[in-house]
């Protein structure tokens, strides 16, 4: 009942983050919506800003669990495990919830610059540390070009792939709406980008002509 009513809490404030901003919503009104007591949050989180901090990791966490590919599949063929990872990605940076909360994040970053710095720690470092990693893995594979920084290199393949499409979301703008398209999307821009940093025997592996 407890990891219930925790779920229920976390569930609540961050809808009512992504709504209303951070400096708008109360624990008191975050308690309301969710018909618990405000004293039964503050058990459990000791100020607002440490309620909306789990919030902020509780999300992180939930990508990573829905994206991080399995040990064997990595084994198996860690460029497909990388692209599929890119694409579970693409559907949680896009989902509403998400960008509801990345719009408070620009809201308010110039009153709470550490809870924008929180986020980065939180959701965007552990993406490009899983993505890095899973890099690393296509280059023992020998998949690669020799590379200046496979960090920057995770970095830019993040930036295009989840950061593009997540700010057009973000401002507004009618992208990426359907499957399809995204599907489309991650197609194009995936092979674009590999075009240029895997080596021969990479871009074989990319074309399915050896595994």
């Amino acid at each position: 009942m407890s990891e219930e009513l925790d779920k229920l809490i976390l569930h609540t404030a961050s809808r009512l983050f992504g709504e209303q901003g951070y400096a708008a919503t109360s624990v008191e009104q975050i308690a309301a919506v969710a018909k618990v007591g405000k004293q039964t949050i503050y058990r459990r989180y000791a100020s607002k800003e440490a309620l909306f901090k789990t919030v902020i990791t509780d999300l992180g966490q939930s990508f990573l669990a829905a994206a991080t590919p399995s040990d064997d599949s990595v084994s198996l063929n860690p460029l497909l495990a990388l692209q599929q990872t890119m694409r579970k990605l693409l559907d949680l940076v896009l989902a509403p919830e998400t960008v509801a909360l990345s719009r408070t994040f620009i809201g308010e970053a110039w009153r709470f610059p550490d809870l924008v710095e929180h986020a980065g720690a939180s959701i965007f470092l552990p993406l490009e540390q899983l993505t890095h990693e899973l890099l690393t893995a296509v280059e023992k594979t020998g998949f690669l070009k020799l590379q200046e920084s496979l960090e920057l290199t995770s970095r830019a393949l993040t930036g295009l792939l989840l950061g593009c499409p997540h700010q057009h979301v973000l401002f507004g703008r009618d992208f990426l709406q359907t499957a399809e398209e995204r599907d489309r999307y991650l197609e194009i821009s995936w092979r674009n980008f590999m075009t240029g940093i895997l080596s021969e025997k990479g871009l074989a592996a990319l074309e399915g002509k050896s595994s």
